[in-house]
């Protein structure tokens, strides 16, 4: 009686879903872009705020809000037209497109749910209008790229400075891109290689926390646990600091030299 209750309470219409997915996606969105400014201004600005949590909802983190909306709505805007344009190449449409991959989705829960496979015919059917989707972003990478980079001051830049800097982006970056272009490559082959090394150590602290659930074992498998679990949290926080560390000296260098 008590799941159906919770069950009940927790079904609505989809509006509603949709609505609160998106409200939940704003609030979270602007509270991280309260840490993406404290992490720009204290790399380019030398400014530190007392506490190990930073929480601000002030001028630097709400510009840097607007300007991570902007910035994806740049990028959708790019992969829309590659959309457009893959589809003239091809000769699908978008609308098709769209309907086939719900369909190829379709399939897959149809084919889960039977514990069967898929009908390879009928994927054969609804592959080709989906890689339009692939070929999009083909079309879509160097645009992307490129604007990317000539936007890379963009957030940090909006921290740091009491204005959106999108224009300003553009003038910093100004001959400056293959440099910046070859900067981003090695940071993430070093995010990459930092990341196997992740994988490596969180394998050893599973192993261990797969050990026997008796005696000593039992206490190691629970610290493992625990490690592991505090680990990813620190991972995580460590590359997104280094990546927005990095945003901060790049703006930081092309701002003043420095």
């Amino acid at each position: 009686e008590i799941l159906f209750e919770v069950d009940s309470w927790l079904r609505t219409s989809v509006p509603v879903a949709i609505t609160a997915f998106l409200a939940a996606s704003v609030f979270i969105s602007l509270i991280f872009a309260g840490f993406m400014a404290s992490v720009y201004r204290l790399v380019a600005l030398g400014e530190e705020r007392p506490g190990f949590i930073h929480l601000r909802l002030d001028g630097p983190a709400v510009r840097v809000f607007l300007a991570n909306w902007i910035l994806s709505l740049i990028n959708l805007a790019i992969y829309a037209a590659a959309l457009l344009a893959a589809s003239a190449i091809t000769g699908i449409s978008v609308d098709s497109a769209f309907s086939t991959l719900s369909e190829l989705i379709n399939l897959a829960f149809e084919a889960e749910a039977a514990g069967g496979e898929f009908d390879q015919t009928m994927v054969d059917d609804t592959l080709a209008p989906a890689g339009l989707f692939f070929m999009a972003m083909l079309i879509a990478l160097l645009p992307m790229v490129y604007f990317n980079i000539r936007l890379a001051p963009f957030l940090p830049g909006s921290a740091a400075e009491n204005r959106l800097l999108l224009v300003g982006s553009f003038n910093l970056t100004a001959g400056n891109f293959w440099n910046l272009l070859f900067f981003y490559i090695l940071l993430g082959i070093a995010l990459a290689v930092l990341g196997l090394a992740f994988e490596l150590v969180t394998s050893i602290i599973n192993t261990l926390s797969l050990l026997p659930q008796s005696g000593v074992f039992a206490v190691i498998g629970l610290v493992a646990t625990i490690l592991g679990f505090l680990a990813v949290i620190a991972y995580q926080v460590f590359v997104y600091a280094i990546q927005f560390g990095a945003q901060g000296a790049v703006y930081r260098r092309l701002k003043t030299g420095s």
